[in-house]
């Protein structure tokens, strides 16, 4: 027995970086990341749920949320309560950065009166499944540390791919526009855009310095009277001012 602890300890004092004791946060992601500071972590968060504050939420009296939390809403901000320990950023041309970028809440349309008893039969629950998926409400929205990617016709950027995009508003740093069937999906761009995609991608070279909040895409998602009324509730001057530094 006392044989047996001696062998581990002299394990422990031998191996003293092995895996089992000391991990190395960036040893899977590549060149380029780095471990971020404690007030760095503070004010991404803080973005984040300056963020969540700023988006359309659908009629509370019609619709409920539906997510599962922060782990799927907000990762990001989910990893600064549970992560067991330094979270870490990687490296873009203007600084390093989150990859758990993005946000996403879900709205449920709420049962009328009467219909609070589930539906019997396999058809009758596989309706009531079809239904509250053709109602349901997505609000997403990505925060980058790059112009927003376009497309690039022949060296040429074109700010709307989607044949079915109509409305379409922009200037050099905003782009809207309704998509998808009946006008569902409704895109937002806040920020410069580019089609030069090498402006988008990591950099091997670690940064120093957090980047600032380049551009943020908003997306709405769900039935066309949800997708429009919910657009008139986007404060873009809201969504404005969370461009820029982050760490200030």
């Amino acid at each position: 027995m006392h044989r047996v602890a001696s062998s581990i300890l002299v394990v422990a004092v031998l191996f003293p970086q092995s895996p089992a004791f000391a991990q190395n946060p960036c040893a899977e992601q590549g060149p380029g990341c780095r471990v971020m500071t404690a007030a760095e972590t503070k004010a991404l968060k803080d973005r984040f749920l300056a963020l969540k504050a700023a988006l359309p939420v659908p009629d509370p009296a019609r619709y409920t949320p539906d997510g599962a939390g922060d782990a799927s809403e907000m990762p990001f901000v989910a990893e600064t309560s549970v992560a067991p320990g330094p979270l870490t950023c990687l490296s873009w041309p203007a600084g390093c950065f989150t990859e758990q970028d993005s946000v996403l809440f879900g709205y449920a349309l709420k049962a009328a009166a009467g219909e609070s008893k589930p539906p019997a039969g396999i058809l009758g629950r596989a309706q009531a499944l079809m239904a509250g998926l053709e109602n349901r409400v997505e609000v997403s929205a990505v925060l980058r540390p790059h112009p927003h990617l376009v497309g690039n016709d022949n060296g040429k950027c074109v700010d709307v791919m989607e044949d079915t995009a109509v409305d379409v508003q922009k200037t050099a740093t905003f782009l809207a526009y309704d998509h998808g069937e009946d006008a569902s999906n409704l895109t937002m761009i806040f920020g410069p855009r580019t089609c030069n995609e090498d402006e988008t991608v990591r950099v091997e070279t670690t940064a120093k310095a957090l980047a600032q909040v380049v551009s943020i895409e908003v997306g709405i998602t769900g039935p066309p009277e949800e997708v429009a009324a919910l657009k008139k509730k986007v404060n873009r001057k809201a969504l404005e001012a969370l461009l820029g530094p982050v760490v200030k």
